[in-house]
C-alpha cells in the first residue's frame, strides 16, 4: 500500500473530508469518524478503508499503525496493522511492510506502551477537572 487519502466514512466523494460541509450523517452530536478514517490503495489499485490509530518513533524509523474500518479478506476487525513510513512527511509517505517479525512485534509493543500511556494521560486529565 503506498497511497493514502482522508475519506469521509458517510462515503462522500470528498477526499479531503474533515465534516466541514454537510452530509447526511453530520448533524448536531454526530459522531462520525470522518478525520480518523484513511484510504490506503493496494499495489493493484484496490482501495481499503481503515481507521488512523498513530505514528510512533522507533529505533529511528516511523511507524504508523491502521485498524480495518471495513472488512477485509484476512484481516480480522481487532487486528493491527502497521507499515514503517518511508519519507519525510507523514501525508505523502510511503507505507512499507514490516518484514521482520521480531521487528514487527517490538514496534507492537511499542504501539501497545503508547496507547497506554496516552489513556492514562487522558484518565488522569479526566479526574483532574
Amino acid at each position: 500500500m503506498s497511497e493514502k487519502e482522508k475519506k469521509c466514512t458517510c462515503g462522500c466523494d470528498e477526499h479531503s473530508c474533515d465534516c466541514e460541509h454537510e452530509h447526511d450523517c453530520c448533524e448536531e452530536g454526530c459522531d462520525c469518524d470522518c478525520e480518523d478514517i484513511v484510504e490506503l490503495t493496494t499495489e493493484d489499485g484496490k482501495k481499503l478503508k481503515f481507521y488512523f490509530v498513530g505514528t510512533i518513533e522507533y529505533k529511528g524509523k516511523n511507524y504508523s499503525a491502521f485498524e480495518p474500518a471495513e472488512k477485509i479478506e484476512g484481516i480480522e476487525d481487532d487486528d493491527l496493522i502497521i507499515f514503517e513510513l518511508s519519507g519525510d512527511d507523514e501525508e505523502t509517505a510511503d507505507l512499507l511492510p514490516v518484514e521482520d517479525e521480531a521487528l514487527l512485534d517490538e514496534v507492537f509493543e511499542e504501539f501497545c506502551r503508547v496507547l497506554e500511556e496516552d489513556e492514562l494521560a487522558e484518565e488522569a486529565e479526566s479526574l483532574e477537572k
